[in-house]
């Protein structure tokens, strides 16, 4: 079972150090985020986005069956954490204008494919009807607790211990994801460039180590308050 930790995380600038410090710990296997084409073709006009904006294109004409309202793993493209943090810059922008222009392109390209508008509050989708198309997609995967080191990793099995947590044996990787982020996310989440409550990521595995791994991912992203997490309550 996934919990959520809700970190002191409100603007592009805080997300975005909290984004780079959770794909650059010790513990961390692989980072896999993903962007929809959809997100490359509202933000065509930035350098960043204009090149993928173009290869999906490319691709259509490449693939003309190919259903950009599917659910086809091709209308996803691997994303740099860098290139997440552009994206939600872009579209959490202060500036009024610029904000409305992109999430008015945004609307019109998902509105293209035929895909029906998603109108869920922002951050408050239903975990059992998630929406479709989900627009960008934060996902790490860390070290099982048996491939643990005993000195590099020293840090989570002392709190593995202090808990006194059962490990599962053989144990899996630990899996963590950033919150559903879909249309009403990006056009709707952050009023004036700030959301409205803390970034929430999701972890799966032993408690303690998870939240181990997000403290110490909250201080290297020098947020103000650690995260809180279940146990915190």
């Amino acid at each position: 079972m996934m919990l959520a930790w809700s970190f002191a995380a409100r603007t592009p600038e805080e997300i975005g150090r909290l984004l780079r410090a959770l794909g650059r710990h010790r513990y961390i296997v692989e980072v896999d985020h993903r962007i929809h084409w959809s997100v490359d073709h509202a933000l065509a006009d930035l350098p960043t986005f204009a090149p993928h904006a173009e290869a999906f294109i490319a691709l259509r004409r490449k693939v003309p069956d190919l259903d950009p309202a599917s659910r086809d793993p091709r209308l996803w493209r691997e994303a740099k954490t860098e290139d997440v943090i552009a994206a939600l810059a872009a579209f959490w922008e202060a500036d009024e204008a610029k904000r409305s222009d992109r999430q008015r392109r945004l609307r019109a390209a998902i509105a293209s494919a035929g895909l029906a508008p998603v109108d869920h509050p922002p951050f408050a989708s239903r975990a059992e009807e998630p929406p479709h198309p989900e627009l960008i997609l934060l996902d790490w995967e860390l070290c099982p607790v048996d491939q643990l080191d005993t000195e590099r990793h020293a840090g989570a099995l002392a709190a593995m211990e202090e808990a006194e947590e059962e490990i599962e044996q053989p144990s899996t990787p630990i899996y963590q994801e950033g919150p559903v982020i879909a249309a009403p996310e990006l056009c709707d989440g952050a009023p004036n460039g700030v959301l409205h409550d803390d970034f929430l990521v999701w972890s799966d595995g032993p408690y303690s180590y998870s939240d181990y791994v997000f403290r110490g991912a909250a201080r290297a992203a020098k947020l103000v308050e650690p995260p809180v997490g279940y146990h915190d309550f």
